[in-house]
């Protein structure tokens, strides 16, 4: 059995005792073994082979409120997405999918104590901002949400599947693995990957307001990698804090191409930064060459 962490536990306890508006009798779904047990696809041997290894329960019919919702944080949102279920004969080519190009990228060990209690698999899912998916203000389908409760990748259909080319495949799996370990690792288990090294060079700046003396022409990119950032577009008066910076560094390993590869091994503290996030990501068992072969240059940044 997944055993809950403290900040599960403690986040409920709270939710629970100032109640759920509407929903006053909801309950988390991973306390309630006999509903999990009843939802499971018992008839698919893939899944149930998931479950027993690493105790995590892929679901396909589920309930949005109890499975998807269960949340604190832009709590409506996740309440109004728009979900489209996978229908039954789309289920095995969708474990197929993600067993060669999602979980194959994490040890055993980072899936058996660092995986949500329930992995959805839709066709569609459409929402505003659902955690580190999404944009403010504005409405789209989204390749993958995950919050303290589950983990959901969508078009997984048949259809969907087979209308991605190889560089549609992989901007798909790089979302998914983005959103995993920006938005479950690092925010929901607080499992912060990196040493002290990848923080130490920016502490006195972190959430601090840039100084008249420093802005320049333009705060371009070029200002902020200076400093050990990637440019934050969202509001050029202040540094990032430092969770901030550090999934930032993730979104950008990540996507990166060859270009911003450079740019990164160009400044020195960018480059140290980024092989600490490398590092640290290799450590905790995530195969981020496989995501992103431009990893591996910075395995030896010092």
């Amino acid at each position: 059995m997944k055993r809950l962490n403290w900040f599960m536990i403690a986040a409920c306890t709270a939710f629970l005792a100032c109640g759920c508006n509407d929903d006053e009798d909801l309950s988390p779904s991973y306390a309630d073994e006999d509903r999990m047990e009843q939802l499971i696809d018992k008839s698919n041997a893939d899944i149930m082979a998931f479950k027993e290894k690493y105790g995590t329960y892929i679901l396909y019919d589920f309930d949005q409120m109890k499975d998807f919702a269960y949340q604190f944080d832009e709590a409506q949102t996740w309440r109004d997405a728009t979900i489209t279920k996978l229908e039954a004969e789309d289920v095995q080519g969708a474990v197929d999918f993600l067993a060669e190009g999602f979980w194959a990228r994490y040890s055993d060990s980072l899936i058996t104590y660092s995986f949500p209690r329930k992995f959805l698999i839709v066709s569609k899912l459409q929402a505003g901002v659902l955690g580190v998916s999404g944009v403010d203000g504005q409405l789209t389908y989204h390749d993958a949400a995950v919050n303290m409760n589950s983990y959901t990748a969508a078009n997984l259909d048949a259809e969907s599947r087979a209308a991605m080319d190889e560089d549609a495949r992989t901007a798909y799996f790089r979302q998914l693995h983005y959103v995993y370990i920006a938005g479950y690792l690092l925010e929901v288990k607080r499992n912060v990957f990196v040493s002290d090294l990848f923080f130490d060079p920016s502490e006195s700046l972190y959430a601090t307001k840039i100084g008249r003396d420093e802005i320049v022409a333009d705060i371009d990119e070029e200002f902020f990698m200076s400093r050990g950032f990637f440019e934050l577009p969202s509001d050029e008066n202040y540094y990032p804090e430092r969770l901030e910076d550090l999934r930032t560094f993730v979104q950008e390993l990540i996507v990166m191409d060859e270009e911003m590869r450079d740019k990164v091994m160009s400044h020195s503290l960018m480059r140290i930064k980024m092989g600490n996030v490398v590092q640290g990501l290799k450590a905790i068992g995530v195969d981020i060459e496989k995501i992103n072969p431009l990893a591996t240059d910075f395995l030896s940044v010092n």
